[in-house]
C-alpha cells in the first residue's frame, strides 16, 4: 500500500523549528523519483520497501520564491513531472502533475507548493481550504497500486503558521523536512488529505482542511498564515497518471457564502503584498506542455486498448 518518503529515506538531518516568523513567503517543493522494481515478481508489490527498491535515480525542483516547472525523465517512456502556478483568487496554488512508468520501475512526483496570508478583517473567522484534484486517465491494477500496472493519488490541503518553514529556502531543505506536515509537527494548525488506488478513467477528489486544535483554524485581525497545497502520483511498471487538468485550490467548502465573501475581500495573499515567484512559465509555454502529455495520454490508452 502507499507510504510516505520520509526525510530519513533521503538523509535529511530531523528539523527544529525555528522561533522567526516568515512574512511574503511564497514558493513550492518537488521531488521526483525512480525506484527500481526488477527484484520482485509480477505477482509481488513493489512499494519501496522490499530489497533493492530504493530511490535509484531523483530529483529535486522549487525553493522559496519559486514556483514552476520539475521534469524528470531518466530513461524514454519514465517520467515524473509536476508544475506550480499561482493562479485565480487570492493568488491560490494550483499543481498540474503527471507520471508514467514505462519500464520495470516505480515512478513517483511528490509536489507541494504553499503561500502566506494575511487576515486584514476588523473581526476572527473562521477559514479553511479545499483541494480539488481532477484526474484526466490513469491506469489501474485492481489488486493494488503497486503491483503491475497500479496508480495511486494522495492530494493534501494545510494550513501552517509561516514560521514553520523559517530557515528552510531550497527545495531539499522544504521537502525533506515538511513534506506533507501532520497535526503532530510544530505550527501545522489544520491538514486535510485524500488517498486511494485509481481505478482508470476520468476521476475527481476533493479534500479540507480540518483544524488541528480547538480555534486553530480562527484567523484573529493581522494574523497570517501558511496555506500548503500537495499532490503525490505514484505508478508502478506499465503505470501511469494524467493530473494535468489539475490540483486547485478554493476557500474551504465548508464555510458559508458570506464567509467567503467576506475572506475574499479582506485576505492578502504575499503575491498581492509584493512577494515575487519565480520559474512559472508563460501560460502559452504551460499550454504547448500540457497539450504534448495529453498527446502521450492519447497514445498510452490506444496502446492499452489494443492490447486488451
Amino acid at each position: 500500500m502507499f507510504r510516505f518518503i520520509t526525510a530519513a529515506a533521503v538523509g535529511v538531518a530531523a528539523f527544529a523549528m525555528p522561533s522567526v516568523a516568515a512574512a511574503q513567503t511564497v514558493g513550492s517543493a518537488s521531488f521526483a523519483t525512480q525506484r527500481n522494481c526488477n527484484l520482485v515478481s509480477g505477482t509481488q508489490a513493489c512499494d519501496g520497501t522490499g530489497p533493492g527498491q530504493g530511490i535509484a535515480n531523483g530529483q529535486y525542483g522549487g525553493g522559496t520564491g519559486v514556483g514552476g516547472l520539475n521534469m524528470f525523465e531518466p530513461q524514454p517512456g519514465n517520467y515524473a513531472w509536476s508544475d506550480v502556478r499561482f493562479t485565480g483568487e487570492l493568488d491560490l496554488p494550483t499543481i498540474r502533475a503527471a507520471t508514467q512508468a514505462g519500464g520495470d520501475v516505480r515512478m513517483n512526483i511528490n509536489t507541494f507548493a504553499f503561500q502566506s496570508y494575511t487576515w486584514n478583517g476588523a473581526a476572527p473567522t473562521d477559514f479553511s481550504i479545499t483541494g480539488a484534484l481532477h484526474i484526466v486517465d490513469s491506469s489501474t491494477s485492481p489488486s493494488g497500486g503497486a503491483l503491475p500496472g497500479g496508480s495511486i493519488f494522495t492530494s493534501y490541503v494545510g494550513i501552517w503558521d509561516p514560521s514553520t518553514i523559517a530557515g528552510l529556502t531550497t527545495p531539499q531543505q522544504l521537502f525533506n523536512s515538511l513534506f506533507y506536515a501532520d497535526c503532530g509537527t510544530p505550527g501545522v494548525l489544520g491538514v486535510g488529505s485524500n488517498s486511494g488506488v485509481l481505478t482508470g478513467g476520468d476521476a475527481s477528489f476533493t479534500a479540507t482542511t480540518a483544524a488541528c486544535g480547538l480555534g486553530s483554524l480562527t484567523l484573529n485581525p493581522g494574523q497570517s498564515v501558511l496555506v500548503v497545497v500537495g499532490l503525490q502520483l505514484p505508478v508502478n511498471r506499465g503505470g501511469f497518471v494524467d493530473a494535468s487538468h489539475t490540483f486547485s485550490t478554493r476557500l474551504g467548502d465548508n464555510l458559508a457564502p458570506e464567509q467567503k465573501d467576506a475572506i475574499s475581500a479582506s485576505l492578502t495573499s504575499a503575491i498581492s503584498q509584493g512577494a515575487i515567484v519565480t520559474g512559472v512559465p508563460e501560460p502559452a509555454s504551460w499550454a504547448m506542455l500540457i497539450a504534448g502529455f495529453g498527446l502521450v495520454g492519447a497514445t498510452l490508452r490506444k496502446r492499452r486498448a489494443a492490447l486488451a
